[in-house]
């Protein structure tokens, strides 16, 4: 790595998109015109990313990380069907480009393609098994689709890496009032104000949970509490 791609590539993963772009000022390495891609996307600039992505891709199209890029610019600025061509152009190029993998699924489920998202994110796991993003992903999915058994599974799993993430418990605990498993839901729904107490939605969701079990006076209270935060939230979607 050369010293101009080691400094650029440092104040990338730093954040420091000004500097990267001052570094890759009037480049034509495409590695450097990748990393100033990123950099613009971050920034908003997404036209210009589309032209560095271009130049790199031009330069080395056998390349997979300026397919890669230029499909995550386009997904970020919601060009769905342009954004699939790059990203299965990437991975034919890498097919164990997990990231390239992981953004297919996302765009897909963007589009409303719930099944080829779900065998995107199946793709990425089984690439790499711990990858929580794409494990939550396929609940989501599956939730969408109407069956909570499978995306409990999911969400099972992603709570084996990592328990003390609120929106896993969340929609764990939507999951189990939707199976009509009402008093786990509670206990799903406490768990994830253990973490957030901040959370309306899981106050909202622990107050109806309660309410179908007869218990009024505990699911006013979490109204209650739902009303005073910031109001109820959705389900979340997928993670990006």
């Amino acid at each position: 790595m050369t010293a101009d791609l080691a400094r650029t590539a440092t104040a990338a993963a730093l954040g420091r998109y000004t500097e990267v772009l001052e570094l890759t000022r009037g480049t034509e390495d495409p590695v450097l015109l990748v990393l100033r891609a990123v950099a613009l996307d971050r920034m908003g600039r997404i036209p210009e990313a589309l032209d560095c992505c271009s130049g790199a891709i031009e330069a080395t199209p056998l390349d997979a990380d300026p397919w890669f890029v230029q499909g995550f610019v386009l997904y970020r600025f919601s060009e769905f069907e342009q954004a699939a061509q790059s990203l299965d152009q990437a991975i034919r190029l890498a097919p164990s480009h997990v990231e390239a993998r992981f953004t297919l699924g996302n765009v897909r489920y963007g589009q409303g393609r719930l099944d080829e998202a779900i065998v995107c994110f199946e793709a990425v796991v089984a690439l790499e098994p711990r990858h929580a993003k794409a494990l939550y992903n396929i609940g989501v999915a599956l939730s969408d689709q109407g069956r909570f058994g499978e995306a409990l599974d999911y969400y099972d799993r992603v709570i084996a890496i990592n328990e003390s993430v609120p929106v896993v418990l969340l929609n764990r605990g939507i999951c189990l009032a939707r199976l009509e498993r009402l008093r786990e839901a509670v206990e799903a729904f406490t768990r994830a104000l253990d973490v957030d107490p901040r959370g309306a939605g899981a106050w909202h969701n622990k107050g109806l949970a309660l309410a179908r079990l007869g218990q009024d006076d505990e699911a006013k209270y979490c109204f209650a509490q739902s009303r005073a935060l910031v109001g109820v939230q959705a389900s979340p979607g997928v993670q990006p």
